[in-house]
């Protein structure tokens, strides 16, 4: 603020005011068409109601009064009922302030908003239009006589994930050796994102590869693949909802160790081993999760009962069997890419479960409507657990193993988990705003080794594809249950609870969720 103080003075010795409002509102940012942004009043004129700037009425202007705040959140094609208010809002100012009449403003308000005229993706949806159809023939709903299908698909976001996929793939077999030998030997690395809108299960993209000329397989929603570090969120969520060996409730700082272990079971032996083979003794909660110890993982999963876990993770939207054996704790089970949608989903909606869809309705040719989704709510987990567990998320991208995403430059409150599989076949990120979720995968349809993991393979397609669509939403914090509360760790705390110094990266202190009764 003191730099910006000066600045606005030196500005103002070489430009005056309306210049510098003049300028302003020829690039301030309007919204997003496409992969391309738009800027300055007259674009948005021509974007929001296909006409110049001179020949809008007064409730056009109104609205990009309304919407210049936060094009995404106010934008009249996606949040209308928003957009309506706020011009509306806007409207009412002007008349307060003797700009315009009550009677132009009665009539303004009237002014319906413009509609969004049909836009064109570069490339087909292929794979969003496989996944529509799978929908259909699940709803068994006959496609032979012909329908008219409504569709929960968002151009811009299709646009983006196809591009970051794309772009993603490229750059892995440039960077990296053994993909690029791999290539070399005729081996084709895929590619995966899907995402949704946390609040209407509405998935808004699906890339399930690189090609679907070259390959109909939509592994979006048909691959199973292991999924490694992205389970251990539900790890610690089951924790929240059990209690340490001492009958204590878990939080963030609640020490677990880290040491090597050895767990038998069914006359066998498992000894999960952490990354690089580095091992930290007693550690806190949060720093156990946000560098994805495996050690300190398998011991909490063991304590919390690996029954429950099951359970939790089917009431979160995983649909998958799954065993209640010890390598669960650690991911050593198959998922589809939908389905870690649909539970970090659950994640950024505070445990409330809504189920993803691809098609909003649909209708015959006569145009009965044969289908409607109705978008419905479910609470599978205490809120004030979940709020608990995306505050160590978010650690995950500021400090642990998802930390380039900073470095790449998305600076949006969010939170993720990287996952990648012991043998290095697979490679995840999931995260989420609280407006937005993606997940991205990496791999081999043959299930050949990449040697990548989830930082390196899955985090700069999920980082492009979120700085591309996501980040024209608010940077908005997530809305924290009443009964928690946000609380500062200082380094000497971290220190005394055996948070280790790392030199590549200093100690700082650390925001953390906490139930206001611990």
């Amino acid at each position: 603020k003191f730099k910006e103080f000066f600045m606005a003075i030196l500005l103002e010795l070489h430009a005056t005011k309306d210049d510098i409002l003049q300028s302003y509102i020829n690039e301030i940012y309007m919204g997003q068409n496409g992969p391309f942004q738009v800027r300055g009043f007259g674009s948005a004129a021509e974007y929001y109601f296909g006409k110049p700037l001179s020949e809008l009425s007064l409730p056009d202007c109104a609205l990009l009064a309304a919407i210049v705040n936060s094009p995404g959140l106010f934008s009249p094609f996606r949040a209308p009922e928003r957009a309506h208010q706020r011009r509306d809002l806007v409207l009412t100012q002007m008349e307060k302030q003797g700009l315009i009449s009550a009677e132009q403003a009665d009539q303004a308000k009237k002014a319906p908003l413009p509609k969004e005229r049909p836009g064109i993706l570069s490339e087909p949806a292929p794979f969003f239009v496989d996944a529509v159809q799978k929908q259909l023939d699940a709803l068994k709903i006959d496609r032979s006589q012909g329908l008219k299908i409504y569709t929960t698909l968002d151009l811009e976001a299709q646009e983006a994930a196809q591009d970051a996929v794309k772009r993603g793939l490229e750059r892995i077999e440039k960077d990296f050796k053994r993909v690029a030998e791999l290539k070399a030997k005729g081996k084709v690395l895929e590619g995966v994102l899907i995402s949704s809108d946390p609040e209407t299960g509405y998935v808004q993209a699906v890339v399930g590869g690189r090609s679907f000329k070259q390959s109909q397989f939509n592994r979006a929603i048909q691959s199973h693949r292991q999924i490694g570090s992205v389970i251990k969120p539900f790890v610690y969520l089951a924790a929240f909802e059990s209690q340490t060996e001492d009958g204590e409730p878990y939080t963030p700082l609640t020490l677990v160790n880290d040491d090597p272990v050895k767990i038998k079971y069914e006359k066998q032996q498992w000894t999960p081993a952490n990354y690089e083979k580095k091992y930290y003794g007693n550690i806190p909660l949060f720093f156990a999760l946000k560098n994805s110890l495996n050690a300190a993982t398998a011991r909490v999963a063991l304590q919390a009962g690996l029954e429950p876990l099951v359970e939790l993770i089917q009431d979160l939207g995983v649909s998958s069997n799954m065993k209640a054996l010890p390598a669960l704790s650690l991911g050593a089970f198959e998922l589809y890419a939908w389905e870690v949608l649909q539970s970090y989903s659950t994640l950024a909606r505070m445990g409330d479960h809504t189920p993803l869809t691809y098609v909003i309705s649909a209708e015959d040719l006569d145009g009965n409507e044969v289908f409607r989704h109705k978008i419905r709510a479910e609470s599978v987990a205490d809120k004030a657990d979940v709020a608990v567990l995306v505050g160590m998320m978010k650690q995950t991208i500021e400090t642990g193993t998802g930390r380039s995403i900073r470095q790449w430059g998305f600076m949006h409150p969010a939170a993720g988990k990287t996952g990648t599989t012991s043998d290095n076949k697979d490679a995840w990120f999931a995260g989420f705003t609280p407006l937005h979720v993606a997940v991205a995968w990496v791999g081999y349809d043959d299930n050949s080794s990449h040697g990548l993991t989830g930082a390196s393979g899955a985090i700069p397609i999920w980082v492009d594809y979120m700085m591309t669509y996501a980040a024209q939403f608010p940077p908005v914090d997530f809305a924290w249950p009443e009964d928690v509360e946000v609380r500062e760790i200082d380094v000497a705390t971290q220190q005394a609870l055996g948070v280790p110094e790392d030199p590549k990266l200093p100690l700082a202190p650390v925001q953390l969720v906490f139930k206001k009764s611990q």
